[in-house]
């Protein structure tokens, strides 16, 4: 692709483009051939469709000198290849409200359509976006980011830029939903647990709790947990939106059940609930199997 250039006095601060070949990346390459100039600090990157871009290259361009990024696609209705421009145009929104949540301004990424018989369409957008980041402040990057998977590379990339960290809940995407816990129907039971391929969540017994923690780093968002917990006639779980604390840590708590002591030697072991569905007595089963072992060395009948 060719382009036309602006004065070395024009803007520094560089911009990053993701252009679909089929639409945006023609529309760019026909601006260059007409003559019309764009600020030429805006990189342009070819991707097969919008749809193909991840979140997380977003941020990694953000963490590794860029100091803002776009998606161009393909006109509403008009995508070759079918929806991909819409899917790309939620992942904006969803990077738009994590920028928001960490205190970077959300107008460093943005999504822009057009036909690839649209030349001065790419122009706007690419001036677009080199004027507004002369009008941001520097991006402050702690680190770095080196590649890796999109996952790990979105979390070391937001690590890296964050000013500060808002407990708020995501829009839902695919690949960004996580299990939200419904705690008036929850047991405590662990289904979802030994359903989870990825090992993504884990409970502990922590003096009268059961907590469970969620690994939003290994969590896919395939619904396997959700699937568990409806075949358990439970339906304490559905897949929503991640909060931003949960991509931050390795671990985060999302579920506080009490636990029942046991009648007999006092411990913490099940939930109410639990003992409800088993139709059990409040009795551990360390207690349980004492009381059958004696039954027995007595020759009694073990009810």
């Amino acid at each position: 692709m060719t382009s036309g250039s602006e004065s070395p006095e024009g803007p520094k601060k560089l911009v990053v483009g993701f252009c679909c070949n089929e639409c945006a990346y023609a529309a760019a390459d026909l601006a260059g051939s007409t003559h019309r100039t764009h600020p030429p600090n805006v990189l342009v990157v070819r991707v097969p469709c919008s749809g193909a871009v991840d979140p997380s290259w977003l941020l990694y361009a953000l963490a590794n000198g860029a100091d803002a990024a776009f998606v161009a696609g393909c006109r509403k209705g008009e995508c070759h290849y079918v929806d991909g421009n819409l899917k790309a145009e939620s992942r904006v929104s969803f990077l738009k409200s994590l920028l928001d949540a960490v205190g970077v301004e959300p107008e460093r990424v943005e999504m822009f359509f057009m036909a690839a018989s649209e030349p001065h369409r790419f122009v706007e957008a690419a001036r677009e976006m080199a004027a507004r980041v002369e009008a941001l402040p520097p991006l402050h990057r702690r680190e770095s980011v080196p590649v890796g998977p999109k996952r790990e590379a979105l979390i070391r990339a937001l690590q890296s830029i964050a000013v500060e960290v808002r407990d708020v809940p995501l829009p839902a995407i695919p690949g960004f939903e996580v299990p939200v816990f419904d705690l008036d129907r929850c047991i405590g039971c662990g289904a979802c647990i030994e359903a989870c391929p990825e090992g993504a969540i884990h409970s502990e017994d922590r003096g009268d709790f059961r907590v469970f923690l969620l690994s939003a780093l290994k969590c896919t968002g395939c619904g396997d947990c959700v699937d568990a917990c409806r075949e358990n006639e439970v339906e304490a779980l559905s897949l929503g939106g991640v909060r931003v604390p949960q991509l931050l840590s390795e671990w985060s708590e999302v579920a506080r059940l009490e636990l029942t002591r046991c009648s007999v030697c006092g411990r913490p072991f099940a939930t109410d609930r639990e003992l409800e569905r088993a139709d059990s007595p409040p009795i551990c089963p360390e207690c349980k199997a004492k009381a059958s072992a004696k039954a027995i060395s007595f020759g009694r009948v073990r009810l």
